[in-house]
């Protein structure tokens, strides 16, 4: 049979080229956009469990840890390098290559021959190939220098699976840490919301009242504007404080993973008692336990081990490659004595280019090297300044709510003498709404106050690189991950800290300190 091969591959070839003109670029539909988002939501919302009764701070950080989007992306990462590093074990392993197929022309794979000796040519064709054959083969191969370029990627690959890790743990800290301040900063507003509301409609309805003399002329003009002025003063601060209520618990629903629609409140300490937290921890201890435990310095030596297995790989580059290949072929060609054989080869060979680049390789990996170790450094040094200044920060920020509270209770006292004269009459109805707003502005401050040393607390907490959950979260519900976060807060509270252990080879000395001196 003949195949007009010619015309076969021009039509082909027209049918791909038509095809390919043929792809436009499809937007997307406005009802695929409405599906996608739909599904979206129906993803980012399922299978949370429902609140159903007003949320603790620890219960907080728990459904942040579980929920919030930004900790879960970080959590599929680091599963994905895990699987990555898991594939590469499989790089190690000799090939194993399975070939099978058809092969057929459309005439003889004839030829024509001379004598090598008379020079003379043998004009009759003769071919030892059928026009159709069946073949297939299975190869075996196993080369030694990609063994060994495989095996320090899969180290490579192992310490990445480490470096995000230390991304998680890093992302689950500043997480805490924001969660932490959202929610001293809801719970204070939510505190005063209903005194909120109940000021504001008194002093809407004084407004009211005052509009109502100045149209009738009942008092001086001058007087009367100078009160209205002041209760639109007061009006306006409430409602910035209604307003903080809002956008704090937008800002913690978000962290949390709860629609930002959805009704929830926080529960807050007994009889409203505030007491301020203490930190029971020398500032030394707090340097040694930022460096052995902060996630970027860990980071750090992760990517320094990465970069000499760079090296390695690049001096067995140089090497000449020894590959071993073994495997059996099968073809049906009636003309051979053998239709079916066992192969082994050995065979060397080396790449003489990689020879050429090898001192260009070889230099930009120890600049590599040399940059990761000043890297290391600079986040040597950042740490210790973070740790310096979060424990400052606490220190002050402990010491504006010692005073914030001293001035609350003044203000309420005034507030409590200036409502009592207005009951008999002594003091006018704007003065009592304008005390009573201080005394709530006064308490505000005080709240504020107490979110501001338990944000500053967070932040002592994230610059030691502490992990205030379990190892793994995925299969605990609320409820224990909340019991399991509540029981270490604690402990750090009565001083029990994570014990500090001698340093290893990886981590850093005061070698490091002293390198940045020099520098």
């Amino acid at each position: 049979m003949n195949y007009p091969v010619p015309q076969l591959v021009a039509g082909l070839s027209g049918i791909v080229m038509l095809a390919g003109c043929a792809i436009m670029p499809e937007p997307i539909t406005r009802s695929e956009q409405q599906t996608s988002l739909d599904a979206d939501k129906q993803v980012i919302f399922a299978k949370q469990e429902p609140i159903l009764a007003p949320i603790s701070v620890y219960e907080a950080m728990a459904r942040a840890l579980k929920y919030n989007l930004n900790h879960r992306v970080k959590m599929m990462e680091h599963a994905v390098a895990d699987g990555q590093s898991d594939l590469a074990k499989f790089n190690l392993l000799p090939d194993l290559i399975a070939t099978a197929g058809y092969r057929g022309r459309d005439n003889y794979n004839a030829s024509n021959s001379r004598n090598a000796v008379t020079g003379a040519q043998q004009l009759q064709s003769s071919t030892s190939q059928d026009r159709s054959r069946k073949v297939y083969d299975f190869t075996f191969s196993w080369n030694v220098l990609d063994f060994g370029v495989s095996y320090f990627q899969a180290k490579q690959d192992a310490n990445r699976v480490l470096v995000a890790e230390e991304t998680r743990r890093k992302t689950a800290q500043l997480l805490m840490q924001d969660v932490r301040t959202a929610f001293w900063r809801m719970a204070g507003t939510q505190q005063l919301e209903g005194e909120i509301d109940k000021i504001l409609t008194s002093a809407k309805q004084a407004l009211k009242d005052a509009q109502g003399i100045e149209s009738e002329r009942l008092s001086a003009p001058l007087s009367i504007l100078q009160y209205e002025k002041d209760l639109l003063e007061i009006i306006r601060k409430l409602e910035e404080l209604s307003e903080t209520l809002r956008l704090a618990k937008t800002e913690l629903a978000s962290l949390l993973g709860i629609s930002p629609s959805q009704k929830f409140e926080l529960k807050l300490p007994e009889n409203n008692a505030l007491k301020a937290p203490e930190l029971s921890l020398a500032i030394d201890k707090m340097e040694e336990m930022a460096l052995q435990l902060r996630p970027e310095l860990r980071e750090e030596i992760y990517n320094n081990r990465i970069t000499a297995e760079e090296t390695h790989k690049a001096i067995l580059r140089l090497l000449p490659g020894i590959e071993f290949r073994a495997g059996y072929n099968y073809d049906n060609n009636s003309y051979l004595l053998n239709n079916n054989w066992l192969e082994l080869s050995g065979i060397i060979s080396n790449n003489l280019m990689e020879l050429v680049s090898a001192p260009a390789r070889f230099s930009q990996i120890d600049a590599q090297e040399k940059l990761g170790d000043t890297r290391r450094l600079s986040v040597y040094m950042a740490v210790l300044t973070q740790v310096h200044l979060s424990y400052q920060q606490f220190l002050v920020a402990g010491q504006q709510y010692k005073r914030t509270q001293e001035l609350d209770e003044i203000n309420q006292k005034i507030s409590k003498h200036i409502t009592t004269d207005a009951e008999n009459d002594a003091k006018t109805e704007l003065e009592r709404i304008r005390a009573t707003t201080n005394a709530l502005m006064s308490r505000l401050q005080l709240l504020e106050a107490y979110a501001g040393i338990q944000s500053s607390l967070g932040r002592v907490y994230v610059s030691l690189g502490l992990d205030p959950l379990p190892d793994w979260i995925e299969n605990h519900n609320i409820n224990t991950l909340a019991s399991s976060i509540e029981a270490v807060d604690k402990n750090w509270q009565a001083g029990q800290f994570p014990p500090i252990t001698k340093p290893a080879a990886d981590t850093l000395s005061a070698t490091d300190l002293n390198a940045v001196k020099k520098n």
